[in-house]
């Protein structure tokens, strides 16, 4: 795999911090350079990355995806168990191996084409081709072998899989329909000049690029779920995200993600509306067996017990933040499928313990380094409570911070300067996503982890179809790495997020990790 390919899916994997925020009571210039004001409202969206290409087929991580999921709609959403539909009318699944997709009549292209069943064919073949270098490519192969994709009639197609899957449909959920009439003609999409002004099918469309460098988009009216409540979103690029909370100050935004500071102001007054959602991410410690220390299993129970949740958690969030927040017990996040919370060791904070196991070990060491990611959200924070609770059982801890690009070259060398490292990662709903980072020998086992009854538990997990074997079979994959106490879970990230009084419509469009919203087309500003 080539290192380019390889650094864009550890960024996948990691789930680099997406920073968002939204709203404004001012509308967009119109062409004499006044500002317009409308009932629905313009809500503005500030990112720290500026969002040029938000084809779907090639976006899958942070803030170009938040943009690419306000323009174009999904087939279906694909969680616990259930389907949720959007351009599709039906999913059926037959044999865990065969799944039909019919789309909705009437579905229309932001240009006013239809959306039909060779929009999808299209899209998914395009994924497939490796050409095109796709980051979705490696949820469409299964068992190492690709799926196929059949037209049936205008609106269906069906899909067949090398082998059965029971969890695919998280998988094709991930599939967001591209124009064919758009793209057909490109040799390589990602980087077609169509992308510039884009067409596609969610709530709002491409209007125009701003010469403050925003990205402008209008409601679509014949959006196939009603009109959208606000007439524009403002896709506005900042600096950071201290310059994002500034302007929120200032009034210039409606909702904004927020410092812990920003959030404590919010939830203990009246002016604000303060809220929270999960953003589907772990964050865990590190223990780089590649030190030999850190290969001893009851040296790293001893330094696991150590470590106290709690204080790391109200470092990061604040009081009023850390009320939100879950604790870390499993390697799966809290809304993945056969995640467990009760049948997992969770080393909650006991020094005396600790000590025992420490003299048990035989491990004698005073110093460790620590390494941390400095544009991870709470990540600092994290370390330098982890430096002071070592001091209690005499082990003094040097803190190495990185730039985000650095911290995964040094964490995937696998290397022995570093015994602990702060990281996080974002890998979904299925458990299956998971295996990479725990078994052996994978690129991505980063911490040097491994137990061949995992390994095998993972690769029977895989296979098999019967629900109830399969639950047993995840349950004991998160009991036995806990017990090996392979990482430290720290917590269930959560985002805290605070909005002027004016917006409305948030809890009817769903606030959701890494989209910021599941329904754009809910939020409006009021006229109060």
């Amino acid at each position: 795999m080539k290192l380019k390919r390889m650094i864009s899916m550890l960024l996948i994997i990691i789930s680099i911090m997406n920073f968002t925020g939204c709203g404004n009571l001012k509308g967009p210039k119109n062409d004499e350079g006044q500002i317009s004001t409308t009932a629905g409202g313009n809500i503005i969206v500030p990112v720290t990355e500026k969002p040029e290409i938000v084809n779907p087929a090639f976006t899958n991580v942070g803030e170009v995806q938040l943009v690419s999921n306000i323009i174009y709609s999904p087939l279906f959403s694909y969680g616990d168990g259930d389907v949720k539909t959007y351009l599709a009318e039906s999913v059926d699944v037959k044999d865990n191996k065969e799944i039909t997709v019919k789309l909705k009549e009437n579905l229309k292209w932001h240009d006013g084409k239809p959306i039909n069943a060779d929009d999808l064919e299209y899209t998914i073949n395009l994924i497939l081709d490796e050409n095109q270098d796709s980051p979705l490519r490696e949820y469409l192969i299964i068992d190492e072998k690709p799926i196929k994709a059949e037209k049936l009639d205008e609106l269906t197609i069906k899909i067949t899989l090398p082998v059965e899957n029971s969890m695919f449909l998280y998988n094709l959920s991930k599939v967001v329909p591209i124009p064919k009439h758009i793209y057909k003609n490109e040799d390589i999409v990602a980087t077609s000049e169509r992308n510039k002004t884009p067409i596609g099918s969610g709530p709002f469309k491409f209007k125009e690029w701003t010469k403050e460098d925003s990205m402008v988009l209008e409601k679509y009216d014949d959006y196939y779920s009603g009109s959208p409540k606000a007439d524009f979103i403002t896709i506005k690029v900042f600096s950071s995200e201290e310059a994002a909370e500034e302007a929120f100050n200032k009034g210039e935004l409606t909702i904004v993600k927020a410092s812990p500071e920003l959030y404590d102001k919010a939830y203990k007054g009246e002016e604000l509306q303060s809220y929270t959602f999960s953003q589907g991410r772990l964050n865990y410690i590190v223990f780089n067996q590649n030190v030999s220390s850190m290969q001893n299993i009851v040296f790293r129970k001893a330094l696991s017990y150590a470590l106290d949740r709690k204080g790391m958690i109200v470092a990061a969030y604040g009081e009023s933040g850390a009320e939100k927040v879950e604790e870390g017990n499993s390697i799966l996040i809290k809304e993945a499928e056969l995640y467990i919370e009760d049948e997992v060791e969770v080393y909650n904070h006991d020094i005396e313990k600790s000590k025992a196991l420490i003299e048990e070990s035989g491990v004698a060491i005073n110093n460790l380094k620590l390494a941390y990611n400095t544009e991870a959200f709470a990540h600092k924070e994290y370390a330098e409570i982890v430096q002071k609770q070592l001091k209690d059982i005499d082990i003094e801890v040097d803190i190495v911070p990185y730039e985000n690009v650095d911290f995964y070259n040094k964490l995937y060398s696998k290397d022995d300067e570093c015994a602990l490292y702060i990281s996080g990662y974002s890998l979904g709903l299925a458990p299956e996503d998971y295996r990479k980072m725990f078994e052996t020998g994978s690129y991505y086992n980063q911490i040097g982890y491994t137990n061949f009854k995992v390994d095998n538990l993972w690769k029977v997990g895989a296979e098999e179809v019967d629900a109830d074997r399969r639950k047993a079979i995840y349950r004991d994959i998160q009991r036995q790495i806990a017990s090996d106490a392979a990482i430290y879970a720290i917590d269930y990230e959560q985002n805290l997020m605070v909005a002027q009084k004016k917006l409305d419509g948030v809890p009817e469009a769903k606030p959701t990790a890494n989209i910021l919203f599941e329904d754009w087309s809910k939020l409006h500003l009021n006229n109060k």
